[in-house]
């Protein structure tokens, strides 16, 4: 069934909980209603008695949406506390703050002096590696 034409739900003006009985009933009142043929109300009914093709019917047709009054109240336990929860620590104190000052950025990444031996331009001092970056190792006694 094409989307465009319209459903045999439509056609017989029956709910989709509608039974057999239902159905034989609403071709009259179709038939005397007159918005669709002969023919069309026919083919709807043979269509909705036949089970197969009436849940082909069903699958193709969306659902319509159901109230939900109560919407705050079925919310209510998953709004109670935050989805996502970011725990930030604390800034260091301000004496432990680095500040990297222009001139000294372009003096440590400067080009070195033409005719220079070394390939490598030096590191600065500041980034020379020293004991501090070793972890503490125990000496056995």
């Amino acid at each position: 069934m094409p989307l465009h034409e319209p459903s045999p739900y439509e056609v017989l003006g029956i709910p989709l909980t509608a039974g057999v009985r239902e159905i034989n009933l609403s071709v009259g009142k179709a038939l005397k209603a007159g918005r669709y043929s002969r023919q069309q109300i026919q083919d709807a009914a043979a269509l909705l008695r036949n089970p197969d093709r009436r849940l082909e019917v069903d699958l193709q047709q969306p659902l319509p949406p159901e109230p939900v009054d109560q919407a705050a109240e079925l919310l209510a336990p998953a709004l109670a506390e935050p989805l996502l929860v970011v725990e930030r620590p604390g800034l260091p104190p301000a004496p432990a703050l680095l500040a990297l000052h222009r001139a000294e950025a372009a003096a440590d990444f400067a080009e070195p002096a033409p005719g220079g031996a070394d390939p490598e331009p030096p590191v600065p001092a500041r980034y020379a590696a020293d004991l501090s970056v070793l972890p503490q190792i125990e000496v056995p006694q």
